[in-house]
């Protein structure tokens, strides 16, 4: 579901109760909740400025690793990337701390990028069962939130989901298949061939928030231009190991205290990490 925010809603950063409880029912029920363009054009232009060429020096070094022409890149812990309107947006620190209460943290910053020429991934959900011995659905955990460089359309490889219950799946449902492994429970990429699915068309700003557990795939872009993700995970407390991203102190300390709670668990103090290393 997309929803368009009201003016008074962008200019003030704050979602009008009644948009944030049917915001909150939709990533609980259909999987997923996406508002259109949030962040100003000029703020994602400056953005996709730094970005461009940090990815293109990645993949000279490092290669495509999630597909043909497709790259995950981890993103350092600097300016422009660390905005405080993509680390904290209020818009979705408002649905993340509903759903996954206000001490939830940040446990994953990077980016998805399929290039022209990128290919069909597997159809998959982005975690593994966290009680493999267990069939039975389980509360929202862990959410994926994604804010895009670029307008997606249909030809520049948009994100193609499976809403409407495939993050509800009795737990051992859950199944990374992009190695090409097979749930032995439940085939989930022959399943999803008969399954309504819905691509993720979008303004470049705008905000994906979307159960880490929902069934999903990149799909071919046909472009001549990239289509860049930036993607940032979000959990409850007690889930994920954290300690993977390196932040500066100085970095640490001009953080808003949102952000400073988010990423408390992280390694503060140690340099920022280049993508490549």
């Amino acid at each position: 579901m997309k929803i368009q925010l009201t003016e008074q809603e962008l200019i003030t950063k704050q979602l009008d109760p009644e948009t944030l409880a049917i915001a909150v029912e939709q990533v609980k029920t259909n999987g997923y909740i996406l508002f259109d363009k949030v962040l100003s054009e000029e703020k994602i232009k400056n953005i996709r400025k730094s970005f461009d060429p940090l990815f293109d020096e990645f993949i000279e070094r490092k290669g495509y690793n999630t597909g043909t022409n497709r790259a995950q890149m981890f993103l350092p812990v600097m300016q422009p990337f660390i905005d405080e309107d993509v680390i904290c947006n209020p818009i979705a620190t408002a649905v993340l701390d509903k759903i996954l209460g206000a001490d939830n943290r940040c446990t994953y910053f990077a980016s998805d990028t399929p290039m022209p020429g990128a290919d069909y991934q597997n159809v998959h959900s982005d975690t593994m069962p966290l009680f493999p011995e267990l069939s039975i659905p389980l509360p929202i955990f862990s959410l994926v939130v994604n804010i895009p460089l670029v307008d997606v359309t249909e030809e520049n490889g948009p994100l193609e989901v499976w809403p409407g219950g495939t993050h509800l799946n009795p737990d051992m449902a859950n199944h990374d298949t992009l190695d090409g492994s097979v749930n032995p429970h439940l085939h989930i990429v022959r399943a999803a061939e008969h399954m309504l699915s819905e691509k993720v068309l979008m303004s470049a700003g705008s905000i994906v928030i979307r159960d880490i557990r929902m069934w999903h795939r990149g799909t071919p872009n046909k472009s001549n231009d990239r289509r860049t993700n930036l993607a940032m995970i979000f959990s409850k407390s007690w889930y994920g190991g954290g300690s993977y991203i390196q932040i500066p102190q100085d970095t640490y300390d001009q953080m808003p205290q949102k952000a400073k709670d988010a990423f408390r668990m992280e390694k503060i103090g140690f340099p920022a990490k280049m993508p490549w290393e």
